[in-house]
């Protein structure tokens, strides 16, 4: 199953799940289309979908993280890596990513103020809805040990 899309009702239960106040690292498992899908109206030409989510998608997603979190360290990329073996993924073979990506927020509120502002909506979201196949997204916190 695919799944690039992100509901209001995921954010509002992974918002109830997650204390206050709690810095929270967001990890992306994300495989790329071959070639972006932009609406026909779009003005955006095509390309692969590598090449748009890091190039029109990340620098979109930056500023407005800038902009809507606060200060420019509030919310900082920590690992962007390329998977290079499945050793415990499954069924083997059949999941493979693209790019892990790990993004520290100062809380799960940071986040959501991103993903829900109308700047994301008209300048980020577009790129990442036509350029993603698959992803997984995850909210977590740190342990003390």
């Amino acid at each position: 199953m695919s799944a690039i899309e992100i509901h209001v009702t995921d954010l509002a239960v992974a918002a109830k799940s997650i204390p206050e106040n709690t810095p929270v690292v967001m990890v992306n498992l994300i495989r790329f289309k071959t070639e972006t899908t932009y609406p026909k109206h779009s003005d955006h030409s095509p390309t692969s979908g590598k090449e748009a989510y890091l190039g029109r998608y990340v620098p979109a997603w930056g500023a407005i993280s800038a902009s809507v979190a606060g200060s420019d360290d509030a919310v900082k990329p920590l690992f962007l890596g390329t998977p290079h073996a499945s050793l415990l993924a499954g069924p083997f073979g059949k999941e493979m990513w693209d790019l892990v990506g790990v993004i520290a927020y100062p809380n799960f509120e940071a986040f959501k103020k991103v993903l829900e502002s109308k700047q994301y909506e008209d300048t980020a979201l577009p790129h990442r809805l036509a350029s993603i196949e698959d992803w997984r997204l995850y909210a977590t916190t740190q342990w003390t040990l």
